[in-house]
């Protein structure tokens, strides 16, 4: 242990010096305390709380010692799952410079959009689910008729509020001209109206589009712009596509 380090403990009560020499201050220790010396270096080499530190060294316990550290364990799991994730953000921003070198919001005219779509309705834990099954009807619906999508494809969340228990989205895909629809099927086509909207890029796993939400949300208040409409997610790439950290989700959100 360095002096300084044998200071702060000093201070901290974790480590007292069994003597300190009142006109040099020098700091001498017990040939016992080198045991407890020890078990500190260690804990301490593995990010064990200081607090837990002083409690495993005063209790001598080795039950006790053993509740803290799977505890102390659990929260370095945890910290290490968030440190892997932010590995892989960092990964996919350095690959990927454009959230630093273009604007993160826009506001701009949409066109009128003819869609074929199939409404559903499940708690958020099922969305993944029931939106895989529901494209790939659409397009086998599509290729039916032998007519294939005009863009990416979406999803148009309805409701006055997000209740994640109880989502009410359509999933659609745009279409060029005429299809017919297959009510036996719950497949129907819409023509969305034209809108003016605020939208933003989400880059990465479909976990953590709430966040993207909220800025959106944050910055069009900003911009004196009301929120209006039912929001949509463009999946410009999916998981058909590219793996979790390299999906592209364009939020787009009408407003008044």
């Amino acid at each position: 242990m360095s002096v300084r380090t044998l200071r702060r403990y000093d201070e901290q009560g974790l480590l007292v010096p069994a003597l300190v020499d009142p006109d040099s201050h020098r700091r001498w220790y017990s040939p016992a305390q080198a045991a407890d010396a020890e078990v500190i270096r260690l804990l301490r080499a593995l990010d064990v709380p200081l607090e837990d530190v002083r409690r495993i060294v005063a209790d001598g316990s080795g039950a006790a010692a053993r509740d803290r550290l799977i505890r102390h364990r659990e929260a370095v799991r945890e910290q290490a799952a968030r440190l892997g994730s932010v590995l892989v953000g960092l990964d996919a921003l350095i690959d990927d410079l454009d959230p630093l070198t273009e604007p993160a919001f826009s506001l701009q005219p949409r066109p009128a959009l003819r869609v074929v779509a199939q409404r559903v309705r499940c708690p958020l834990a099922r969305l993944p689910q029931e939106t895989g099954a529901a494209f790939g009807r659409l397009h086998r619906h599509l290729a039916g008729q032998g007519a294939t999508a005009a863009g990416p494809p979406l999803a148009l969340y309805h409701g006055a509020t997000f209740d994640p228990q109880a989502l009410d989205v359509d999933l659609a895909v745009p279409v060029a001209g005429w299809v017919r629809v297959d009510r036996d099927a719950g497949i129907d086509v819409h023509d969305l109206p034209p809108v003016r909207a605020v939208s933003t890029l989400h880059r990465g796993p479909y976990a953590g589009i709430d966040a993207a939400y909220r800025t959106l949300a944050l910055w069009a208040g900003g911009q004196g712009l009301t929120l209006a409409g039912e929001p949509r997610e463009v999946y410009l790439v999916g998981p058909d596509r590219a793996a979790p950290p390299d999906l592209r989700t364009e939020i787009v959100w009408p407003v008044a």
